[in-house]
C-alpha cells in the first residue's frame, strides 16, 4: 500500500490563506464599484445644484432674444379686420382677449373711397305699410359678448360673419339658435391693398378665376346657416365687373342674396346682380363711422328718415360698445312707427 502523504501544519495554513483571499476578492471589487457610483451621483447632484443657483441669480441679467419677424401671407392674418374709412375712438376694454394675441391696434373696416350718394328709390304710396329698416352688424367673429348683447335687442337684427374669424362658427351657432339671420361678410380687396389687408379668406383682383371661386366656396362653407353675403372692404374688387360676375354666379347657385356695402362709388355690384338675376340690395347708411353715441344717434335718425321717404332703408353697424348703447336706446322708440326687418326682406332682383 502506498504511504499517505503527510501534510505539515505550515502547508495547511498557507492553503487556508489562499482560500480566504479567493473568497474576499469579489466582495472587495463590488464595494469599490459601489463607491465609484456613489461618487459620480454626488458629483452630478452638485453640478445640478450649481446650475440651478446660477440660473436663479443670473436670469434677471439675461439679454432677451430678438423676436423673429415673420411675414404672414395674405389670407392668413389672425388679427381683427380693419374697417375702411373709420376714425375709431380708443376703447380700453374692447376685444381684450384678442389684444392679448396681438399688440396691433384693433379696428374694423375703413372706407376712404366711400359712396356717399343717396340711393334713389321710388316713393311709396300712402297705402303702403309702415317704413321698414334692416340693421346689419358686420365684422362678427371676434367679440362674442357684444354680438349676443346686440342680438338680445331685437330678433330681426342681421349679423354678417367674417370667415375664419376666431369665434365665427361659435357665434354663428349661438345666433342661429336665437333665430337671428346670418350673412357671410366676404373679405374683398380694397384700393389700399396690401397696406390694408382684408384678412383671412380675402378675394383679390389678381386671382385667376379658379383660385377666386375656390376661395369663395371655402368662405361660404366656413360660416354655417348663412342666407346672404355682403362685402367686407372691397373698394377695388367691387369695381371690377368680371370678378363680380364670377362671384355672383356662385352666389346664384347657392341661393344667396348680396347686399352691396357701397365702399366705392364705382361699384359694379348692381349691374352684375341685374345681369345674373340675383337678389340684391344696397346699404343706405353707415351707423358708426365714429364711435360716439351722439354721432351714431344722428346716423340712426338719418336711416329712419330714408326709410320714411322711400319705404325702406338698410343701415350697417359694427360690434362697438357705443353702437350697442345707442341701439339699446333708439330701437325701443320705433315701436308702431318703423318696422325692423331682416336684411333678406329688403332684397330683390334689380330691374
Amino acid at each position: 500500500m502506498a504511504a499517505k502523504k503527510k501534510v505539515t501544519p505550515r502547508k495547511k495554513a498557507v492553503s487556508r490563506r489562499q482560500t480566504n483571499r479567493r473568497k474576499t476578492k469579489k466582495p472587495v471589487i463590488f464595494n469599490e464599484f459601489k463607491k465609484i457610483l456613489v461618487g459620480i451621483a454626488i458629483l452630478v447632484s452638485v453640478c445640478l445644484t450649481i446650475a440651478m443657483i446660477a440660473d436663479i441669480f443670473l436670469q434677471p441679467g439675461r439679454t432677451p432674444k430678438k423676436p423673429q419677424i415673420v411675414t404672414t401671407p395674405p389670407g392668413k392674418i389672425k388679427i381683427k379686420p380693419i374697417q375702411e374709412g373709420i376714425s375709431e375712438e380708443k376703447s380700453k376694454k374692447k376685444v381684450a382677449g384678442l389684444k392679448e394675441k396681438s399688440k396691433e391696434t384693433i379696428k374694423y373696416e375703413v372706407f376712404e373711397d366711400l359712396d356717399h350718394s343717396t340711393i334713389e328709390k321710388p316713393i311709396p304710396s300712402v297705402k303702403d305699410h309702415m317704413p321698414k329698416i334692416a340693421v346689419i352688424i358686420d365684422d362678427i367673429g371676434y367679440d362674442k359678448k357684444t354680438a349676443m348683447a346686440l342680438s338680445a335687442l331685437n330678433p330681426d337684427i342681421t349679423f354678417s360673419v367674417l370667415p375664419f374669424a376666431p369665434f365665427g362658427k361659435i357665434i354663428s351657432e349661438k345666433l342661429y339658435a336665437r333665430g337671428s339671420q346670418l350673412m357671410l361678410h366676404l373679405p374683398m380687396e380694397p384700393i389700399q391693398y396690401p397696406k390694408v389687408n382684408p384678412g383671412p379668406g380675402a378675394i383679390l383682383s389678381s386671382m385667376p378665376p379658379d383660385i377666386l371661386l375656390d376661395q369663395l366656396r371655402k368662405n361660404i362653407k366656413d360660416i354655417p346657416h348663412i342666407v346672404g353675403v355682403n362685402n367686407h372692404m372691397g373698394s377695388k374688387l367691387t369695381a371690377h365687373s368680371d370678378q363680380m360676375n364670377q362671384i355672383f354666379t356662385i352666389l346664384k347657385k347657392e341661393n344667396l342674396f348680396f347686399i352691396d356695402s357701397r365702399t366705392t362709388a364705382k361699384s359694379q355690384c348692381k349691374a352684375s346682380a341685374r345681369l345674373l338675376r340675383l337678389k340684391f340690395a344696397q346699404r343706405d347708411v353707415f351707423l358708426d363711422n365714429f364711435q360716439n353715441t351722439t354721432y351714431i344717434t344722428e346716423q340712426f335718425k338719418k336711416l329712419i328718415k330714408r326709410a320714411e321717404k322711400h319705404g325702406s332703408a338698410i343701415g350697417i353697424g359694427h360690434p362697438y360698445k357705443a353702437t350697442l348703447q345707442t341701439l339699446s336706446i333708439e330701437l325701443p322708440k320705433l315701436k308702431n312707427k318703423v318696422e325692423i326687418v331682416r336684411a333678406s326682406a329688403l332684397t330683390s332682383i334689380p330691374g
